[in-house]
């Protein structure tokens, strides 16, 4: 019995799924701890964790290890955490909706959107809400421009209406005509703006704060669990248009709302952490592996999984070189490879 066969065979059971999945967010939430011991800032982990349980409690802590550990550390590893998750439901989402193994939450074009805001932010100092100060406008700036390519589509569908496969190449096209523009505009800046821009690009944790946290885990639980209560309708998305059609569901109406939904939390999150790929892309066809395509153990697994593996990833990203590199270059350089080979080894059992 090769590994494959294996995997089939142990996790038939949904019992064994639900555990598998439950394995999975436990050493997610453990390796937030964990990954608090790595980093510039030098502490092994447990005097790290011991950190953090003297400043729920209200003792003494000492001011750099406050501010290294209890300030920086901690509130990257949940949200590590929390965006791993998120990432990875909307990537199920959006392959389900799609039909396509190869739709994943930028699809649509939200992070080129989100990076020509960021950029013309930078280079401009040009701001959609002038009135806040330049770090929110900055994030303001990819959040509503992340959405501008995702309206574009659902404007066209209201009037004329797209089959899966056309939203795909419309989403496409404006990733690359807001790419292009953003090169353009990227020729007249400087230096330095350059290097904001292109760590930016490239995705990272590295500035997460409290303040971050309050943001970004209220819309990605609020949007879970709402895309979670649209499980059964999207297991039918699964299965065809026609075939939805027949149970009563609406796939036009189903497409159009899950698309909102997964704009919203991708663009939530890009415009704080820049583009972090291949999870959303990564984390379902790995899950199908494991627990098939039943949207009610498919998701939770693929949260699971995508919180452990961007935890993992950012974990190595800080200790990678003498200031860390950025969490999206890790998970690209994993995460590539790892597509490729269940591509070759899995195939279309993935997929069925």
């Amino acid at each position: 019995m090769n590994a494959s066969e294996f995997i089939a065979h142990y996790f038939h059971s949904n019992r064994n799924k639900i555990i598998l999945t439950i394995i999975m967010a436990i050493l997610a939430f453990i390796f937030i701890f964990v990954t608090l011991g790595f980093g510039v800032y030098h502490i092994t982990v447990p005097d790290a964790i011991m950190v953090v349980i003297d400043k729920l409690l209200g003792n003494e802590v000492d001011y750099h290890d406050e501010l290294y550990i209890w300030d920086s550390r901690l509130p990257r590893g949940i949200l590590a955490v929390i965006i791993g998750a998120g990432l990875a439901l909307c990537g199920v989402v959006m392959q389900n909706v799609m039909h396509n193994p190869m739709a994943e939450p930028y699809t649509m074009g939200l992070s080129s959107g989100a990076f020509f805001g960021v950029v013309i932010s930078l280079v401009y100092g040009v701001s959609v809400v002038p009135w806040f100060g330049d770090n929110v406008a900055l994030i303001a700036n990819a959040f509503i421009c992340a959405l501008i390519p995702v309206a574009v589509i659902l404007f066209i569908t209201t009037f004329r209406k797209l089959t899966s496969t056309a939203m795909i190449l419309v989403g496409i096209a404006l990733l690359f005509l807001f790419s292009s523009v953003t090169q353009m505009i990227l020729l007249t800046a400087s230096s330095e703006t350059l290097a904001q821009a292109y760590s930016w690009r490239v995705g990272t944790l590295a500035n997460m704060t409290w303040e971050d946290v309050i943001i970004i885990l209220p819309v990605v639980a609020i949007v879970s669990v709402l895309i979670l209560s649209l499980s059964k309708k999207l297991d039918m998305m699964y299965m065809g248009d026609r075939n939805a059609q027949t149970v009563g569901v609406n796939p036009n109406f189903m497409r159009i709302l899950s698309m909102t939904l997964v704009s919203v939390m991708t663009a939530t999150i890009v415009c704080f952490t820049g583009t972090i790929g291949f999870i959303g892309l990564v984390a379902p066809h790995v899950a199908r592996m494991f627990v098939g395509s039943i949207n009610k153990y498919l998701m939770p697994f693929s949260m699971a999984f995508g919180a452990l593996f961007l935890v993992v990833a950012d974990t190595i990203a800080k200790v990678s070189g003498a200031n860390g590199l950025p969490v999206g270059v890790i998970s690209s350089l994993v995460g590539g490879p790892l597509f490729v080979y269940i591509l070759v080894k899995r195939g279309k059992k993935v997929w069925s």
